[in-house]
């Protein structure tokens, strides 16, 4: 008797998925914590891109996240954590009082000031440029939010996890379960 060898969709290589919808940042930003310490990497998550991405990808009709769950043309945009994120706005601040610190020093020393004025000039523009880093991270945080507003408008926050076979699909189906998710279910992603 001939066995039968159906190749399964890890074998066919085949982009296997788990998306749920969530209805507040916090059971997702719950969700995704548990599904990165049950093993599932960075990488293997994504979420809905920002509206102006939708739009631009899908044109100007309204489009609800019951619409786009199972779309292989709704754009994505790959998951970074809030610590990664808070870093990054701490750095951006960091780097432009730095910058401000040495250019404003420079001048004041090439223009013949003193040392000691220098250093006080160096300090008063390294203060502004830090200020202006700190009006960009907030840019930054606002983004988020608009983000978050915006998919919540439109039916709620959509997560996918990347599930190469079939315990990491049932072990994702129920953490979104169990964090909130509606309509969590599998599919084949393009």
């Amino acid at each position: 008797m001939e066995e039968n060898n159906v190749p399964t969709p890890e074998e066919r290589h085949e982009l296997r998925e788990v998306v749920g919808v969530f209805d507040a940042v916090d059971k997702l930003q719950s969700a995704i914590d548990d599904l990165l310490t049950g093993g599932f990497d960075r990488s293997e998550i994504s979420l809905l891109a920002e509206e102006d991405k939708v739009r631009q990808k899908l044109g100007e009709k309204e489009v609800s996240a019951d619409e786009l769950e199972d779309s292989p043309a709704a754009p994505r945009t790959p998951y970074i954590d809030s610590e990664s994120l808070n870093i990054g706005k701490a750095s951006i601040v960091g780097v432009l009082f730095y910058v401000g610190v040495i250019v404003g020093a420079g001048f004041a020393l090439a223009f013949g000031l003193s040392l000691t004025s220098a250093i006080a000039v160096g300090l008063l523009t390294g203060g502004a440029a830090g200020v202006l880093g700190l009006l960009v991270s907030k840019l930054v945080g606002d983004r988020q939010t608009n983000w978050a507003q915006s998919q919540l408008k439109h039916g709620g926050l959509l997560l996918w996890a990347r599930a190469w076979n079939d315990e990491r699909e049932r072990a994702a189906i129920e953490i979104m379960l169990r964090h909130g998710g509606r309509d969590v279910h599998a599919h084949v992603g393009a």
